[in-house]
């Protein structure tokens, strides 16, 4: 595991970190896996720099054979690198090695399959039933007589005829 920092294996209060930038993605965890080859021990992990990638600036911790240390990147983080420093010995062993935070590529948004679903704007297209069409014809046919005939009577069912008609589509346009 590159993320490892070992302690004690070189000497008392030693510190070996990777050697190599540790890269990590915005909006993760940097896990650090800590790891004691001797006896436990007190040490400092502490960083100036960190502050536009993350909340972590200092911590102390105690490791008896191995802890994990998670520091947090922000999801905003820019890409870049800052230092971290390890710690030991009351001050007088320190080693330290960079963090590269990185972001992966915006992806372009893949288009969708399904239609999106807008509401109409237009109504949507219906025709007339047969029935209003029927009295619309013989109204207009009574009406026809009534010219040639002028009888009141001709003239008035003409009239109920093309009212009907008129309710009858209303009626049946509605939704």
């Amino acid at each position: 595991m590159a993320n490892e920092i070992h302690l004690n294996n070189a000497g008392i209060n030693s510190v070996e970190t990777p050697e190599a930038p540790l890269q990590v993605q915005a909006g993760t965890s940097l896990r650090l896996k800590l790891i004691n080859h001797g006896a436990p021990i007190h040490l400092t992990l502490s960083s100036t720099n960190a502050s536009p990638f993350s909340e972590f600036s200092h911590q102390n911790l105690y490791v008896r054979e191995q802890v994990i240390h998670e520091i947090p990147i922000r999801e905003d983080a820019i890409p870049g690198t800052f230092e971290v420093t390890v710690i030991t010995g009351y001050g007088t062993v320190r080693s330290s090695f960079r963090v590269m935070v990185v972001r992966e590529p915006e992806r372009p948004a893949e288009p969708s399959t399904q239609r999106p679903r807008y509401p109409t704007l237009a109504p949507e297209e219906r025709s007339l039933p047969p029935v209003v069409l029927l009295f619309a014809g013989a109204g207009l046919v009574l009406y026809l007589v009534w010219w040639v005939t002028r009888l009141d009577v001709v003239n008035f069912a003409a009239f109920l005829l093309l009212m009907a008609g008129i309710i009858v589509g209303w009626v049946t346009q509605r939704p």
